[in-house]
Protein backbone atom coordinates (compact mmCIF):
# COMPACT_ATOMS: atom_id res chain seq x y z
CA UNK A 1 0.00 0.00 0.00
CA UNK A 2 2.93 2.33 0.62
CA UNK A 3 3.92 2.22 -3.05
CA UNK A 4 0.40 3.12 -4.13
CA UNK A 5 0.20 6.11 -1.83
CA UNK A 6 3.69 7.29 -2.79
CA UNK A 7 2.93 7.08 -6.50
CA UNK A 8 -0.40 8.83 -5.96
CA UNK A 9 1.32 11.77 -4.31
CA UNK A 10 1.50 15.19 -5.90
CA UNK A 11 5.05 14.32 -7.04
CA UNK A 12 3.55 11.56 -9.23
CA UNK A 13 1.30 14.12 -10.84
CA UNK A 14 4.24 16.53 -11.11
CA UNK A 15 6.14 14.10 -13.36
CA UNK A 16 3.12 13.97 -15.66
CA UNK A 17 2.68 17.75 -15.62
CA UNK A 18 6.31 18.15 -16.66
CA UNK A 19 5.72 15.39 -19.21
CA UNK A 20 2.81 17.28 -20.76
CA UNK A 21 5.05 20.31 -21.18
CA UNK A 22 8.07 18.35 -22.48
CA UNK A 23 6.03 16.25 -24.92
CA UNK A 24 4.13 19.27 -26.22
CA UNK A 25 7.37 21.24 -26.60
CA UNK A 26 8.90 18.35 -28.53
CA UNK A 27 5.89 18.06 -30.86
CA UNK A 28 5.67 21.82 -31.42
CA UNK A 29 9.42 22.03 -32.05
CA UNK A 30 9.19 19.30 -34.71
CA UNK A 31 6.24 20.96 -36.42
CA UNK A 32 7.74 24.47 -36.36
CA UNK A 33 11.14 23.31 -37.60
CA UNK A 34 9.48 21.43 -40.46
CA UNK A 35 7.05 24.20 -41.43
CA UNK A 36 8.96 27.44 -40.90
CA UNK A 37 12.71 26.81 -40.56
CA UNK A 38 13.85 30.05 -42.25
CA UNK A 39 12.26 32.45 -39.72
CA UNK A 40 13.90 30.55 -36.85
CA UNK A 41 17.33 31.13 -38.37
CA UNK A 42 16.50 34.75 -39.14
CA UNK A 43 15.66 35.54 -35.51
CA UNK A 44 18.77 33.84 -34.14
CA UNK A 45 17.19 30.52 -33.18
CA UNK A 46 19.07 28.49 -35.77
CA UNK A 47 20.40 26.17 -33.05
CA UNK A 48 16.87 24.75 -32.76
CA UNK A 49 17.21 23.47 -36.33
CA UNK A 50 20.09 21.12 -35.56
CA UNK A 51 20.00 17.43 -34.85
CA UNK A 52 21.41 18.09 -31.39
CA UNK A 53 18.29 20.07 -30.42
CA UNK A 54 16.03 17.38 -31.87
CA UNK A 55 17.82 14.68 -29.89
CA UNK A 56 17.70 16.81 -26.73
CA UNK A 57 13.93 17.30 -27.02
CA UNK A 58 13.44 13.62 -27.81
CA UNK A 59 15.61 12.33 -24.97
CA UNK A 60 13.97 14.71 -22.50
CA UNK A 61 10.44 13.73 -23.48
CA UNK A 62 11.29 10.00 -23.54
CA UNK A 63 13.04 10.14 -20.15
CA UNK A 64 10.10 11.88 -18.47
CA UNK A 65 7.64 9.50 -20.12
CA UNK A 66 9.79 6.60 -18.90
CA UNK A 67 9.53 7.85 -15.32
CA UNK A 68 5.76 8.16 -15.67
CA UNK A 69 5.56 4.69 -17.21
CA UNK A 70 7.55 3.15 -14.34
CA UNK A 71 5.37 4.91 -11.76
CA UNK A 72 2.25 3.68 -13.56
CA UNK A 73 3.53 0.10 -13.55
CA UNK A 74 4.58 0.28 -9.88
CA UNK A 75 1.14 1.31 -8.72
CA UNK A 76 -0.62 -1.22 -10.95
CA UNK A 77 -2.04 1.54 -13.10
CA UNK A 78 -3.88 1.48 -16.37
CA UNK A 79 -2.67 -0.78 -19.15
CA UNK A 80 -3.99 1.79 -21.62
CA UNK A 81 -1.76 4.49 -20.14
CA UNK A 82 1.22 2.12 -20.18
CA UNK A 83 0.54 1.31 -23.84
CA UNK A 84 0.20 4.99 -24.77
CA UNK A 85 3.40 5.98 -22.96
CA UNK A 86 5.32 3.10 -24.53
CA UNK A 87 3.96 3.84 -28.00
CA UNK A 88 4.78 7.53 -27.72
CA UNK A 89 8.30 6.82 -26.50
CA UNK A 90 8.95 4.30 -29.28
CA UNK A 91 7.48 6.67 -31.85
CA UNK A 92 9.70 9.57 -30.80
CA UNK A 93 12.81 7.40 -30.99
CA UNK A 94 11.71 5.96 -34.34
CA UNK A 95 11.18 9.49 -35.69
CA UNK A 96 14.77 10.41 -34.86
CA UNK A 97 16.09 7.37 -36.71
CA UNK A 98 13.79 8.04 -39.69
CA UNK A 99 15.09 11.59 -39.95
CA UNK A 100 18.70 10.45 -39.57
CA UNK A 101 18.05 7.99 -42.43
CA UNK A 102 16.83 10.85 -44.62
CA UNK A 103 13.09 10.16 -44.40
CA UNK A 104 12.44 13.57 -42.88
CA UNK A 105 8.78 14.09 -43.82
CA UNK A 106 7.72 10.78 -42.32
CA UNK A 107 10.04 11.31 -39.34
CA UNK A 108 8.48 14.69 -38.61
CA UNK A 109 4.95 13.30 -38.85
CA UNK A 110 5.80 10.42 -36.53
CA UNK A 111 7.46 12.82 -34.07
CA UNK A 112 4.50 15.20 -33.94
CA UNK A 113 2.02 12.33 -33.61
CA UNK A 114 4.10 10.62 -30.93
CA UNK A 115 4.43 13.84 -28.98
CA UNK A 116 0.64 14.21 -29.09
CA UNK A 117 0.22 10.60 -27.87
CA UNK A 118 2.55 11.33 -24.94
CA UNK A 119 0.64 14.51 -24.05
CA UNK A 120 -2.61 12.50 -24.00
CA UNK A 121 -1.01 9.72 -21.92
CA UNK A 122 0.33 12.18 -19.34
CA UNK A 123 -3.06 13.91 -19.07
CA UNK A 124 -4.84 10.56 -18.64
CA UNK A 125 -2.27 9.61 -15.99
CA UNK A 126 -2.85 12.87 -14.08
CA UNK A 127 -6.59 12.17 -14.09
CA UNK A 128 -6.09 8.55 -12.98
CA UNK A 129 -3.86 9.62 -10.09
CA UNK A 130 -6.47 12.19 -9.04
CA UNK A 131 -9.24 9.58 -9.14
CA UNK A 132 -7.11 7.18 -7.09
CA UNK A 133 -6.39 9.92 -4.52
CA UNK A 134 -10.09 10.76 -4.17
CA UNK A 135 -11.02 7.09 -3.81
CA UNK A 136 -8.34 6.60 -1.17
CA UNK A 137 -9.52 9.65 0.76
CA UNK A 138 -13.15 8.46 0.66
CA UNK A 139 -12.19 4.98 1.91
CA UNK A 140 -9.71 6.11 4.56
CA UNK A 141 -10.95 4.76 7.93
CA UNK A 142 -9.16 7.53 9.82
CA UNK A 143 -11.58 10.09 8.46
CA UNK A 144 -14.86 8.30 9.24
CA UNK A 145 -17.03 9.87 11.94
CA UNK A 146 -17.01 8.07 15.29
Amino acid sequence: MAAASASSSPSGQQVDRIGVFASAACAVHCAVVALIPAPLGAVGLGALLGHEAEWAFTIGAVAIAGLALLANLRRGGSGRITLLLGTGMAGLLASRFLEEAGVEGLGTGVAVGSGAVLVAAHILNIRAIGRRQRATELNDPCCEPK
